[in-house]
């Protein structure tokens, strides 16, 4: 099975615990308490990191704050020789509840997945996990905030449901079979 690297994406430090554009570590953070793993810090890649041995598999928080997750992400893989790229992010254009999966593309914008496009290339795998959008705050402000008490079901729908997804796909390595199983709208679910 080919190695794999899981990248939460995030910022560091106390005041960003559980905001939006944090979602990316949440979901790392479950995945690592089910796989029975804990991160460690590396001072060489400026990262959190767990390793999976038996599945040939780590996963990783930078911690060079998101604008430069690339940084972090490129030279671990290069270092350890990493063959597959998962990346999980927030993403604004998708309402709280949603989750898709992606293959390449574009970054749309997201500054973290522009990082990891310039230091790597846009060939990896994404899960997208949709945090809303408001247009009275401006987005920087707004992906800084944590949910609000009225999201919190639909938050714990979607920590569980891409932990369960992150899973399978450690399992058997299957993109199509993850995103058809896994895929989320609104429309699929009531929130």
């Amino acid at each position: 099975m080919p190695s794999l690297l899981i990248a939460g994406l995030g910022n560091p430090g106390s005041k960003y615990i559980h905001t939006r554009h944090n979602i990316g570590f949440d979901i790392v953070d479950l995945l690592a308490l089910d796989l029975e793993v804990e991160f460690e810090s590396s001072l060489k890649f400026n990262a959190q990191i767990a390793k999976v041995p038996s599945k040939e598999l780590f996963l990783i928080k930078p911690q060079t704050f998101m604008n430069l997750s690339g940084d972090c992400i490129f030279p671990f893989m290069k270092f350890y020789h990493i063959e597959m790229l998962f990346v999980v992010h927030d993403d604004l254009d998708l309402p709280l509840g949603c989750i898709r999966f992606k293959k390449g593309g574009l970054s749309g914008g997201h500054n973290g997945l522009k990082s990891i496009d310039t230091c790597f290339g846009n060939d990896y795998y994404r899960l997208r996990l949709g945090i809303g959008r408001d247009d009275k705050i401006p987005v920087v402000e707004y992906v800084l905030h944590k949910f609000k008490p009225e999201e919190f079901e639909a938050l714990s729908f979607v920590l569980k449901h891409s932990k369960e997804a992150l899973k399978f796909f450690i399992q058997n390595r299957d993109f199509t079979m993850l995103q058809n199983r896994f895929t989320q709208n609104i429309k699929n679910r009531a929130i």
